[in-house]
């Protein structure tokens, strides 16, 4: 990813109407991942053409089971990140074309990064001390 591509953020209206856009001008789907937040999940995006990429940030609220509709219509390859989303945050995806059921990854912990988030302030370090000049 290069500095002139930011995240632009998208509604859960616009995530299929995006994808489906994509595809029709010719991107392809590089990554899709997820991250855990006190209140919500953020669900990562992006998708690639002529080496250039455009990126995406859709917030899901923590629901008993939130649930996204399925690209892996649009984009096959989406499969794949549905069921880690699935089976690290406990997401569901609607129409999902292949379902592993929860049984993609194996975690020692099942759904590893549902729980709850505590952020932790790390202590600020110290300033390194610079070498004498000799």
């Amino acid at each position: 990813m290069s500095l002139g591509e930011p995240f632009k953020e998208l509604t859960l209206d616009q995530w299929v109407s995006t994808a489906e856009q994509h595809r029709r001008d010719g991107f392809r789907l590089v990554q899709m991942m997820g991250t855990a937040r006190p209140d919500h999940f953020e669900i990562l995006i992006s998708y690639e053409r002529d080496g250039r990429c455009t990126h995406y940030r859709v917030l899901l609220p923590r629901d008993p089971r939130p649930e996204l509709p399925s690209l892996s219509a649009i984009f096959p390859a989406a499969f794949t990140y549905e069921n880690e989303l699935k089976d690290l945050f406990g997401l569901s995806f609607a129409g999902l074309t292949v379902d592993y059921g929860g049984n993609f990854l194996r975690t020692k912990v099942k759904l590893p990064f549902s729980g709850a988030v505590t952020l932790k302030k790390e202590p600020a370090k110290p300033a390194a001390k610079s070498a004498p000049e000799t």
